[in-house]
């Protein structure tokens, strides 16, 4: 991703949007307190193109393995991971852009909650 963001507010927003996918109702304006001074585009790309293809298997599962949160260094390492292999590989590549369009898609209500609070 091209955007201009320091590497710990890129991990901060990451740690917070991961929130949406915790097992525990979701606090939105608590995550919109933590991400509100970055641009709108860029968040919903963090979103959608970084956290939720990484953290969305969590709700999706009949027991989520994350309740309360997920670690953020491990959190970070697994997002700049899928980064590496998406831009190593035309296929990889393809894959996600159908993954992100479906969650997108499937998960809209969390930028709608979200983009409502900014």
């Amino acid at each position: 991703m091209g955007y201009l963001l320091s590497q710990s507010k890129r991990t901060a927003a990451r740690v917070a949007l991961s929130d949406l996918f915790n097992d525990f109702p979701v606090d939105y304006d608590a995550i919109v307190q933590e991400v509100k001074d970055i641009e709108p585009d860029i968040l919903y790309e963090i979103l959608y193109s970084e956290v939720a293809p990484v953290c969305f298997t969590n709700i999706a599962a009949a027991v989520p393995s994350v309740w309360t949160g997920f670690e953020p260094e491990s959190l970070n390492a697994m997002i700049e991971q899928r980064l590496i292999a998406r831009k190593n590989s035309w296929i990889r590549r393809q894959a996600d852009k159908a993954l992100v369009a479906w969650l997108k898609f499937n998960y809209a209500y969390f930028w709608e909650e979200i983009s409502r609070r900014l």
